[in-house]
């Protein structure tokens, strides 16, 4: 009769989490699909409409930002197309609501007086794992799941296994002498982890003690993955061009690390200095320099780029 038996919202959440165990935000998912189940228990796939999802998320989720709504929708769009072209449950898929409009990037960093004022608000197991973000760029996931067979300190390197990153790549981490401070204050603490706290492998560090801290800083709409924002736009303050940067962050797409671009124009000023325009004053400036001395084939300076870092110690 080419009649699709009817299937509920819970069949479909139950077999999403059944084949989706290998994805890295597995466990967001779970958490994702309880609140919609509180919602969507017992419902058919065909009731489940644009309009009644957009009324759930828009009265439930009030306050919280077009970002976090969009993640809730995109994980309800991901279900139901795998049931329509995997599963063949449905034979169409509601066109959900996308509530961020502007397609930009989020990019939230902080200043190095903040960075100095949190580190001192953290405790102390904690103040070394933001520094050693701040060092080096790291998901937290990396960094608390960090073990000393992947260190090698006499070569300043750290590796970051095949499939342990956001694109599944494996990812060479250069330790500058800060890192190096943090992992020489580690030894000895644990055999297998790098962090820990009491004896044990550090599970969380967005944790109460992070949003406290946050808080008695005055510091507000930051994350804890804005710490790798902030390293990346330290590096581009200083004149790090952008592909550099891109390899030490592990992005395998050049748009994702153009969002830092605007944060270094330096090797611009020589082009801008080339425009021509009617000096009334009758006075001539010099130039400051030519183009042709702007060092790097992409523009960027020449010179040995630095990343500064606050310290407590």
């Amino acid at each position: 009769m080419k009649q699709k038996p009817k299937r509920t919202w819970d069949e479909a959440a139950l077999r999403w989490l059944k084949e989706m165990t290998h994805k890295k935000s597995y466990r967001d998912d779970v958490s994702r699909i309880r609140w919609f189940t509180k919602h969507l228990r017992g419902k058919t796939m065909e009731q489940v409409s644009r309009d009644m999802i957009d009324a759930i998320i828009t009265r439930h989720h009030a306050r919280s930002s077009n970002r976090t709504k969009d993640l809730y929708v995109a994980l309800i769009r991901a279900i139901f197309r795998k049931a329509q072209r995997e599963w063949e449950w449905v034979d169409q898929i509601p066109a959900f609501k996308t509530y961020e409009k502007s397609g930009k990037v989020r990019v939230r960093c902080l200043t190095h007086d903040q960075a100095r004022a949190l580190m001192d608000k953290l405790p102390a197991h904690q103040r070394e794992v933001v520094r050693f973000a701040l060092s080096t760029g790291l998901r937290q996931g990396n960094i608390l799941n960090l073990t000393w067979d992947r260190v090698d300190m006499n070569r300043a390197i750290a590796t970051i296994e095949h499939g342990d990153t956001k694109n599944g790549a494996a990812l060479g981490v250069p330790l500058n002498a800060i890192a190096l401070g943090v992992l020489g204050r580690q030894q000895g603490k644990h055999d297998t982890y790098v962090f820990t706290y009491r004896g044990n492998p550090l599970r969380c560090a967005n944790n109460r003690a992070w949003r406290a801290a946050l808080k008695a800083c005055g510091i507000e709409n930051f994350r804890w993955h804005d710490l790798r924002h902030t390293w990346a736009s330290w590096l581009r303050q200083n004149d790090v061009p952008t592909w550099v940067l891109q390899e030490l962050g592990g992005w395998k797409s050049e748009s994702m690390v153009r969002r830092y671009a605007h944060m270094s124009v330096k090797h611009l000023a020589p082009y801008a200095d080339q425009l021509i325009f009617p000096d009334t004053s009758g006075k001539i400036e010099k130039p400051r320099e030519s183009v042709t001395d702007t060092g790097h084939k992409n523009g960027h300076s020449q010179s040995r780029p630095r990343l500064y870092l606050v310290s407590n110690e």
